[in-house]
């Protein structure tokens, strides 16, 4: 498959699947492959009608909604270049957006997008429709209308047609839109398919912003193999998964986050001996499983543990995922070890893949069957990969880190309209610089360790790197979020969001005083300071291989969780340095301390 379209054609041999399925109330609606094909058909046919020609750009703004992808499918059927974005985007985001990509048509999820479109006036925009009815707006049945009464024929496109722009978070400025072409995206659905072994037997739930590449692309290999997609929500999660028994759900980190700790609050009902026990037998279970020596004791209480935790506790989270999930595909963040210890554990599959916006986006993942803790999996069969040194230039062996450069099918097209960013990440013999630091494990399984641009340079000349002791505190109950920085301090610092829930029941137990009005007089507690303290004393020491450098000597709690679209991007990731600008003052007093110190 070398386009979007050869999907669209091969839409009819699954004439009689179905294609997308919803709730709506308490029904189930669906709409099957061969009328998904008419819908898309009549939508491409639709776009040219108004005035669209080919190459031209159209704007979406919306979330994960079943009419996302046939709207999409037919921008790309007609040779026409998405640019998508979510419907939290704010007006001077969409203003840019719309401005930047030269868009000729809008599409936003409902009429409170379309007023934030229609605050700016867009000269070059012939057209602005919303996905759901708005009154005073023109809806999209009246394109596909037009379409449906065309007897236009679909213009050529090539694999090197573009077919979308995706513009990144701009967490550091304006963000930049990478171009991507039919082939980009085909090869790389192409490739995942083979890698995770997806057959047209195979149903997904979907709850990923749509406009993602990650989920972008799952929906493509999901349609060019024929299997059902069921559109979930985060709220609905549990629920669906339940009662529509997906086979794959494609998720980030946080949900499986969210389903761990769940666990967490409920052996905690137990008491601190209940939770103990708990603990230990879950680390046995997953001891046993590692490769340790023949007389490890976790060789003798792991297997006699396992049956009972399987039967009371590994059975029932299965359940709650349906009784014919095979795996989740797990990306967009790196997935915490005792995250990934745990669903081993408990016999459930968790393929980590990794990738990027300019690589359409999957770069590795791992293969069913084949255990590949702590690690992304090997590069996709079309993908090559290279680990270089920086400062040298060089390639280095397995086992060394350094900075992941990629070259394959699915690269970027470039930046749009910005040749100087395009010529910073891409050379001229198509190798990527992914900006990631990692290496190859002596299997050939690749290990991201954090990105190159947010490595801190303490005063003394010290590297470290904050991506790996954040991730220490992923099992901290108290943490919600945590950011270390420190560049050109003596030491390094901390910003904190707690679990404000968590924090909740501990102060309540304790008689301390929390007022969810005030958070900020509530953090400036000294027993609340003390016990975050305590708690990166946990996890950051001298007995845990750490250097004292590496050592967290200031912090500061920020009284407001953090949020999609503000300080995490879509994927829940964090924009390091939009949260360092917002939170300056409490940085600046982190880094005036430090520096003070001896």
């Amino acid at each position: 498959m070398k386009t979007i379209r050869d999907y669209v054609l091969g839409m009819r041999s699954f004439a009689g699947k179905s294609f997308v399925s919803w709730q709506n109330g308490g029904t189930i609606e669906t709409v099957s492959y061969s009328v998904a094909a008419d819908i898309v058909n009549a939508y491409s046919r639709g776009f040219l009608e108004i005035g669209l020609s080919p190459g031209d750009r159209v704007a979406v703004f919306s979330d994960n909604v079943p009419e996302w992808i046939l709207v999409v499918l037919g921008i790309n059927n007609a040779g026409l270049v998405d640019v998508p974005r979510g419907e939290n985007s704010d007006e001077e985001e969409i203003r840019y957006i719309i401005e930047h990509s030269h868009s000729r048509l809008v599409i936003a999820a409902d009429g409170e997008i379309a007023k934030k479109v229609s605050k700016y006036s867009h000269k070059q925009v012939l057209g602005l429709y919303t996905i759901k009815r708005a009154e005073g707006m023109k809806h999209i049945s009246e394109i596909s209308a037009a379409g449906a009464k065309s007897l236009a024929g679909m213009p050529a496109v090539s694999g090197d047609t573009s077919c979308s722009i995706i513009y990144t978070s701009g967490s550091t400025g304006d963000p930049k839109g990478v171009e991507l072409s039919h082939h980009n995206f085909t090869s790389n659905a192409d490739a995942c398919t083979r890698a995770i072994m997806i057959s047209s037997s195979d149903k997904f739930l979907s709850i990923l912003p749509a406009w993602h590449a990650f989920e972008r692309i799952v929906k493509l290999f999901a349609l060019s193999s024929g299997c059902e997609t069921f559109y979930s929500s985060p709220k609905n999660l549990i629920k669906d998964l339940k009662e529509q028994e997906p086979t794959v759900l494609a998720s980030v980190p946080r949900v499986w986050e969210t389903v761990y700790s769940a666990v967490i609050r409920k052996v905690g009902e137990k008491g601190r001996l209940g939770k103990a026990v708990f603990e230990l037998g879950v680390k046995s279970i997953i001891d046993s499983e590692k490769n340790k020596a023949l007389f490890h004791p976790s060789r003798i209480i792991g297997p006699l543990v396992k049956p009972y935790f399987d039967a009371k506790i590994f059975a029932g989270i299965r359940a709650q995922l349906g009784g014919k999930f095979r795996y989740g595909v797990s990306g967009g963040s790196k997935l915490p070890a005792h995250i990934d210890d745990f669903f081993a554990a408990a016999g459930i599959e968790l393929l980590e893949g990794y990738g990027l916006t300019e690589t359409s986006p999957v770069l590795a993942a791992r293969r069913p069957g084949t255990p590949a803790p702590y690690t992304v999996g090997p590069l996709l069969d079309n993908v090559s990969g290279r680990i270089i040194d920086h400062e040298t230039g060089k390639e280095l062996p397995a086992g060394k880190e350094g900075v992941l450069y990629v070259k394959g099918p699915n690269i970027m097209k470039g930046y749009y309209r910005d040749y100087q960013n395009t010529h910073k990440v891409l050379d001229g013999g198509g190798w990527l610089d992914t900006g990631d630091r990692g290496y190859f494990d002596a299997a050939g399984n690749l290990v991201i360790t954090g990105r190159e641009k947010d490595m801190v340079v303490l005063s003394n000349g010290e590297n470290v790197n904050p991506a790996s002791i954040e991730e220490r505190f992923s099992k901290s109950g108290f943490i919600e979020n945590i950011l270390v920085t420190g560049h050109d301090w003596k030491h390094i610092g901390a910003l904190i969001v707690p679990r404000f829930e968590r924090l909740k029941e501990w102060c309540l137990a304790g008689a301390i005083a929390y007022d969810p009005e005030d958070l900020t007089t509530t953090l400036s507690n000294e027993k609340i300071k003390e016990l975050y303290r305590l708690e990166i004393r946990k996890y950051l020491n001298p007995g845990a291989g750490l250097k004292d450098f590496e050592m967290i000597r200031e912090f500061r709690l920020l009284p407001k969780p953090f949020a999609a679209g503000r300080e995490l991007t879509a994927t829940l990731k964090m924009k390091r340095r939009f949260v360092v600008e917002l939170y300056s003052e409490y940085v600046k007093s982190m880094g005036e301390r430090i520096n003070r110190s001896l």
